[in-house]
């Protein structure tokens, strides 16, 4: 079954310009090739280390979880489709030929796996990820239809293909798999058939198409810089969506109201590729205003996108999705496309501003996710209602088992970014970062309990030749945040990057402390007084909340006082009850409040 546009192309790209497509291989290396000015860079995997913390706890966990997903169990609906033998029990729910989108996160896996690999240097992962291209390359080239079902052939071609090609990218490029660099042409041509020749802009949750061609771009450039042949960052260029999104963001005009929103967030990060590629500063500017329109979208959590879509403002729609929906944010996907595109601005700007928006996402929607179970039961919806709860999706292995792992594992990106000079702290963490630069290897451990605790420690352990500037980000909601390098104040003013340049030496201290007052957020301009509990970057729930407590007016934050010997606990006298505060991203089971009214 094909849908129309799918039906129209089935000689392949042939509504393309004769030439769109050209095969020309690129000369040199493909870094060098780029012309996207960054204001500062990531650090490859491997170079930073986690240690310790929460964040530590669910990257480990996951880990050791889809490093034991059994590898017959993934592979069999792709042997099925090519008539190989296919042993093993079927996965079920999405996944399955008959499913939603049959084998959609395969190559999330893989890609999820590659980054564990290259991030810990567990060369199970690695071997992990060799066997499962090799097995599910071999389904692949036998196959004479690359799509495991008809429903993804017909309505997902481009969206399927797109975590495909990821998985094949990142086991070339982080665990050295060269087949996967010779399968990327071959399983690239033989999904192009199904895909619709222009790139189609997809609007809600329910209304098609739903085939999202416009989130391909960003993979496309990596394997154009992998094979070195200029089709496919034609084919990049050729999907962006620019007439209905980068056109209209570059101009400053909010186009996001009724738009699919994680969708949406994930194909910035196209734009991204594209600004870096193309060094066009319509794809920079549309990024940053997206970033912008995106603010007023947000709940406390830094999530959006109630039932998938970003509403329209001046009506008090977030207020009113509290009683009519349990889907407020799409966690992991929305997670993993909105700390990417945290990350790309940074990147592109070094400014403090979206270090602050990555950490506020990251800890109340990543790392607030439920666990997965052992068959195919994942999160999916964050519910801020008055009885949220933390579910896991009414149908196994769906999209958000893929961006689970990819996402988790990136943890190490979002810590740490540098550029010649600098050195910059992002995330405050128990942490070690590796920075090979001309001037001798710089090495800095961090320890902390943040955000538990309000105190940081930044130990130097190598210096190299002790020229550079070491940056702190200072979030802007603390007050009276204090700099110390060898006990010597330095300024930290919020909302900025503490900087401090001078010849550094092994064994010199930073010590920072970050004040993280409880205050309160409203959920939108039309219902100023019902507002969510912050403590620094952390969303806090009332948990078990009673019925009709969301009639209740209680006056937070001023209400809340500690629960002795429970550092992240506090609760407020509610009449005769008492009511108890958590972080979000403690709660496991139990059901939740977020959004009360204030005095």
């Amino acid at each position: 079954m094909h849908c129309a546009a799918c039906a129209t192309t089935a000689a392949g790209m042939g509504a393309l310009p004769a030439n769109a497509l050209a095969a020309a291989p690129f000369s040199g290396q493909a870094s060098s090739a780029l012309k996207g000015k960054e204001a500062m860079r990531e650090f490859a995997y491997g170079k930073v280390k986690l240690t310790g913390g929460r964040i530590k706890r669910q990257f480990d966990h996951i880990h050791a979880h889809f490093l034991a997903l059994d590898n017959d169990r993934i592979l069999k609906v792709f042997r099925q489709n090519a008539g190989l033998p296919a042993p093993g029990p079927d996965m079920g729910g999405w996944y399955d030929r008959d499913g939603f989108v049959a084998g959609l996160t395969m190559g999330q896996y893989i890609s999820g796996l590659a980054r564990y690999g290259a991030a810990t240097g567990d060369q199970a992962a690695h071997d992990k990820v060799k066997l499962l291209v090799s097995e599910w390359g071999k389904a692949m080239v036998t196959a004479t239809n690359p799509y495991a079902g008809p429903k993804a052939q017909a309505q997902w071609a481009a969206y399927v293909m797109d975590k495909y090609v990821v998985g094949l990218v990142d086991a070339y490029r982080l665990s050295g798999v060269e087949q996967a660099k010779t399968l990327l042409p071959i399983i690239i041509e033989k999904c192009r058939p199904y895909i619709s020749p222009v790139s189609r802009d997809r609007i809600g949750k329910t209304e098609p198409p739903y085939d999202e061609t416009y989130v391909i771009s960003e993979n496309l450039f990596h394997v154009a810089e992998i094979t070195g042949d200029r089709k496919y960052h034609d084919m990049a260029v050729h999907y962006l969506l620019n007439k209905e999104w980068f056109d209209p963001l570059a101009a400053g005009e909010d186009v996001l109201p009724t738009k699919h929103a994680y969708s949406h967030t994930i194909g910035n990060a196209s734009g991204a590729q594209a600004y870096l590629h193309l060094g066009d500063e319509k794809y920079r500017k549309a990024l940053i205003n997206a970033w912008k329109f995106m603010e007023p979208q947000r709940f406390a959590s830094g999530g959006w996108g109630p039932e998938e879509q970003f509403v329209v403002l001046g009506q008090g729609n977030l207020a009113k999705s509290l009683k009519t929906s349990k889907a407020h944010f799409e966690t992991p996907c929305g997670a993993f496309a909105d700390l990417k595109l945290a990350r790309y601005l940074i990147r592109f700007t070094g400014e403090a501003q979206y270090g602050d928006g990555l950490e506020r996402s990251l800890y109340n929607t990543m790392l607030a996710t439920r666990l997965p179970d052992s068959d195919g039961g994942y999160p999916y919806y964050s519910d801020y209602g008055a009885k949220g709860e933390k579910r896991y999706y009414h149908q196994k292995w769906p999209c958000c088992s893929g961006t689970l792992v990819q996402g988790v594992a990136d943890y190490v990106l979002n810590a740490y970014f540098h550029d010649d000079d600098s050195l910059l702290v992002n995330l405050y963490t128990p942490s070690e970062v590796t920075w090979d630069r001309p001037g001798g290897a710089v090495e800095l451990v961090q320890e902390t309990d943040y955000p538990v605790a309000d105190t940081v420690k930044l130990k130097v352990r190598k210096a190299g030749n002790g020229r550079f500037a070491l940056k702190l980000r200072i979030p802007h909601w603390t007050k009276g945040a204090k700099l110390l390098v060898n006990g010597k104040a330095q300024a930290a003013t919020p909302g900025q990057l503490a900087t401090v340049s001078r010849l550094w030496k092994a064994g010199d201290i930073v010590e920072l402390t970050i004040p993280q007052p409880l205050r309160t957020l409203a959920i939108d301009p039309e219902n100023p007084n019902l507002q969510a509990v912050m403590r620094g970057a952390v969303m806090y729930v009332g948990l078990n909340p009673w019925d009709g407590i969301d009639q209740e007016t209680i006056p937070l934050p001023g209400a809340l006082t500690p629960m002795p010997g429970h550092p992240e606990s506090y609760r407020a006298k509610v009449g005769q009850r008492n009511l108890v505060f958590v972080p979000y991203y403690a709660v496991d089971t139990e059901r939740t409040a977020t959004y009360f009214k204030t005095a």
